[in-house]
């Protein structure tokens, strides 16, 4: 039998974990599956609460299978931020203005150094996933067409970055002030004294980033250079004239719009600071804060910059003859999404269910527990957690609600064996970047399927998706423990005046 015939098709991948989800929570709800969640109070006093499975098939379960289908759907943060960035890209890429920037870009920049740039572009805007993963997986087959690389590596080259990335970055954001903030208690229950500033393991998260990026860079030239590349030669050519007058219009729309932007994010000018979250003391949470208007506005503004720019060169070009034209460059963005928006349905009903079951707490809870309770020497401690934290990562990928369980279970221990929780936090955050790209779990992961579906629709199976993302998990998963060890072993600082060791 032909191989695409026996695979799975990705819709059928999500029903069946839908129901394997409903009769796991079943089964394991009969068995009292249950774990132990810890919890340090404000006084500084350790707590434990039983954690278990809620049946999906019981009338409660059932009830909200029901009643929130509808809701989970609508409400699923992936598909409103796919149709947005769909529109945005669509109209940027079907007027040909990403086409004529990229190919000149590939006259001048070498494809490595492009590579790791884009890479390096996906991580720093991983500070809002919903904008990072809805626009830069369509724009990484543009680029590879351009540099003549295979386009469907280069939607899991960009998946892979933004995914690992996620918790990293070149600069703070309100990630490092939320991981502080939910261990303080912990750290100070081992050291009263103790001061654990959210600049703690700056360094480590910015050469994390750099070395992350690098690394995808260096393993996307090499497992793509005998891949097949689809070029389209049907495409009329823009004359050279006309596309450089539009260029020059773009360019100054698009820094106008840049300038504009840039000052509303500046505190304290008159009419500034409109896209900051003036309700936080420190700028970081203003700028990054999950209330902050420019974190919650940044998809729609790079929508928008996109929409406004393809038009400006599509007019400029004599593509747009009258306001229909318009219109078309629009509704094109939206051909075949069909199959899509069908996967994004199952896959908002199996996160949602899962999500109910409990089932990823009660087994984060578990592996957590584990680690507090197995009498580990310090090499073994460094490597169970981040064993553990990308399993757990499997199950719940909430950075916030794992961390809530790893730092009361786990922060005595690691400062007990002389590490600083900043270096701790550095851990946690490095490992549970690394499974976000394989686990189902993950909203954008369908996101990411569903892409693949869109371009590549002849050959659309759950082993095609994982088969081009397995190489960069595997890399990622090597340099976690290269990094983490490395930076251990040499004792550098992590961030300002913080060391691995206390």
């Amino acid at each position: 039998m032909d191989e695409k015939k026996k695979s799975l098709h990705p819709v059928w991948f999500y029903i069946i974990l839908c129901f394997g989800t409903i009769v796991g929570s079943f089964l394991l709800s009969l068995l009292n599956f249950h774990g132990t969640a810890y919890n340090v109070s404000s006084s500084l006093k350790t707590s434990t609460s039983v954690v278990t499975v809620n049946n999906l098939i019981s009338g409660t379960g059932i009830r909200y299978m029901f009643s929130n289908a509808t809701s989970n759907f609508i409400t699923f943060l992936p598909l409103g931020s796919l149709l947005i960035g769909l529109i945005g890209v669509g109209v940027a890429s079907k007027s040909r203005l990403l086409d004529s920037l990229f190919d000149k870009l590939a006259k001048k920049v070498p494809r490595t150094v492009a590579f790791f740039l884009f890479s390096l572009l996906c991580i720093i805007m991983g500070f809002s996933t919903d904008m990072a993963f809805v626009i830069m997986i369509p724009v990484s087959v543009v680029l590879f067409t351009s540099y003549r690389r295979n386009q469907l590596y280069g939607m899991a080259f960009a998946f892979a970055s933004v995914a690992a990335g996620s918790n990293i970055n070149l600069f703070i954001t309100s990630l490092d002030y939320s991981i502080i903030e939910l261990a303080k208690n912990a750290v100070l229950e081992v050291n009263k004294g103790y001061t654990y500033g959210y600049t703690g393991n700056l360094y480590f998260i910015a050469f994390a980033s750099l070395l992350m990026a690098a690394a995808l860079a260096i393993l996307t030239e090499f497992i793509t250079r005998k891949k097949p590349v689809r070029i389209n030669e049907d495409e009329e050519e823009i004359d050279p004239k006309l596309d450089k007058k539009a260029l020059k219009r773009v360019a100054i729309v698009f820094f106008s719009m840049v300038a504009l932007f840039t000052y509303e994010i500046i505190p304290g000018l008159p009419f500034s600071g409109v896209l900051l979250d003036n309700t936080q003391m420190f700028y970081v949470n203003k700028l990054f804060g999950a209330n902050s208007p420019f974190v919650n506005g940044i998809l729609y503004i790079v929508v928008l910059a996109l929409v406004i720019c393809g038009i400006i060169y599509a007019a400029s070009t004599k593509q747009i003859q009258n306001n229909k034209s318009v219109i078309k460059l629009f509704t094109n963005s939206l051909n075949g999404i069909g199959e899509i928006l069908i996967l994004i349905f199952f896959a908002s009903q199996f996160i949602s269910l899962f999500k109910y079951s409990n089932i990823g707490t009660v087994v984060t809870s578990i592996l957590f527990g584990w680690i507090r309770s197995l009498n580990l020497s310090l090499a073994l401690l460094i490597v169970i957690s981040i064993l553990f934290i990308m399993i757990a990562n499997l199950f719940l990928t909430s950075v916030a609600n794992k961390w809530q369980s790893f730092a009361p279970a786990t922060i005595s221990l690691f400062m007990k064996s002389n590490i600083t929780p900043e270096f701790a936090g550095a851990i946690y955050r490095l490992s549970s970047s690394a499974t976000n790209m394989i686990t189902p779990l993950f909203p954008y992961f369908s996101v990411f399927m569903g892409y693949v579906g869109l371009y590549n629709k002849n050959d659309f199976t759950v082993r095609k998706c994982y088969k081009v993302i397995s190489p960069y998990f595997m890399t990622v998963f090597i340099l976690v423990l290269v990094i983490i060890f490395g930076w251990y072993l040499l004792n550098i600082p992590i961030g300002p005046h913080t060391l691995p060791n206390i």
